[in-house]
């Protein structure tokens, strides 16, 4: 990801804004693994200036070793599996 902890910060509020608005909104960050620590930690809610408001994110890496712990003990975690092909 490109995107730093600004970007971050902007993409929260203006889903939080939409909402303020009752614009249906659901906020999904994808590839949550490529984010380092500071863009982890945009996203944590409360003191640490993040918002709390990311509804879904997503990985293809195990979320135990990549995100870190402050966010990952705030979240519930999903495994799914994609079913092969024959």
């Amino acid at each position: 990801m490109q995107a730093g902890r600004a970007e971050v910060r902007a993409v929260i509020e203006r889903a939080r804004e939409r909402r303020k608005m009752d614009v249906a909104t659901v906020f999904f960050l994808d590839e949550i693994h490529r984010f380092n620590k500071a863009q982890q930690d945009a996203l944590l809610p409360g003191g640490r200036g993040g918002s709390g408001d990311a509804d879904r994110a997503a990985t293809t890496e195990n979320p135990y070793f990549e995100v870190n712990s402050a966010l990952l003990s705030r979240t519930r975690v999903y495994e799914t599996r994609v079913a092969e092909h024959r």
